[in-house]
């Protein structure tokens, strides 16, 4: 398991994507899912998404494991909402915040929006799954499921808080 960097080191750790399109094509990769995703906004069909290569292969190990948990059933992440591609990399800062995103760095994913809202209390019945967030936190990701401030069930990073 990687220890991915704090909030404050990821410049460091991921590079500084203030460096606009020459960071994008240094450090970003196409990410594929095991299972079909779709753009929640749109609800089209997306083949791949954006994601920092130095945590790409933690998110495939991740996402490998979701689908050896759920017999590699299409159903069951329909089911649970993980189809539901809500967003990975943007160049953006934090909600009402001055300081960059975690999507800016390319290191965090959203699941499931619609179900999952910022600030609201995760619902085990219709949020995430609990074998999903067991299989991002093997990995050393933080879940926002879990803070106490603001939590946010749809959201997953490869950075640590505080």
């Amino acid at each position: 398991m990687t220890k991915w960097p704090l909030q404050s080191e990821c410049d460091d750790f991921y590079g500084d994507p203030r460096d606009g399109s020459s960071w994008e094509r240094t450090h970003l990769v196409d990410f594929s899912p095991p299972w079909r995703i779709v753009d929640e906004e749109s609800g089209k069909t997306i083949s791949s998404f954006k994601v920092n290569r130095r945590c790409a292969d933690s998110l495939k190990r991740v996402c490998d494991a979701v689908w050896r948990e759920c017999g590699a059933n299409q159903d069951w992440i329909d089911r649970h909402g993980m189809h539901l591609f809500s967003g990975s990399y943007v160049f953006r800062n934090i909600r009402g915040g001055s300081h960059l995103s975690m999507h800016a760095y390319g290191c965090a994913i959203d699941f499931a929006a619609s179900r999952n809202d910022l600030g609201e209390d995760w619902d085990p019945v219709t949020g995430v799954p609990a074998a999903v967030v067991k299989a991002f936190e093997a990995e050393g990701w933080t879940w926002g499921g879990r803070w106490k401030h603001r939590p946010d069930a749809m959201h997953f990073q490869a950075a640590r808080v505080g």
